[in-house]
């Protein structure tokens, strides 16, 4: 998939809006020792009790979404596939952000999330 599958610059950002909402919605109800989310200038951070942290970023200039686990050293660059409604990583794996977050939180503080 190449990145720019939006009709315009307003139709991604609201994508990425909604995206980015969904995600903080999660987290309303987790107690904030075992993770927290919080966003600001258009990136989403959530940071576990472990002190591991995860940031999803919006990158307008390429009209994707990036994903950073350093503390794991994995970086995602997500693609949006309007057909599907969903953004794939752009190396073709598959990997979904919302899947991958509920693998990674798992794995890491036990929870289980639904986004």
């Amino acid at each position: 998939m190449a990145a720019g599958n939006f009709h315009d610059e307003a139709h991604y950002r609201s994508v990425m809006k909604e995206t980015l909402d969904r995600i903080e919605r999660a987290f309303e109800n987790v107690d904030p020792d075992v993770a927290e989310c919080n966003v600001q200038f258009g990136a989403l951070s959530i940071t576990l009790a472990n002190g591991q942290r995860c940031i999803l970023s919006s990158q307008p200039s390429v009209q994707q979404l990036w994903m950073a686990v350093a503390a794991r050293g994995i970086a995602f660059h997500f693609d949006y596939d309007s057909k599907q409604g969903k953004w794939f990583d752009d190396r073709g794996q598959g990997t979904e952000p919302f899947a991958f977050l509920q693998k990674l939180l798992k794995e890491s503080a036990g929870l289980e999330m639904g986004f």
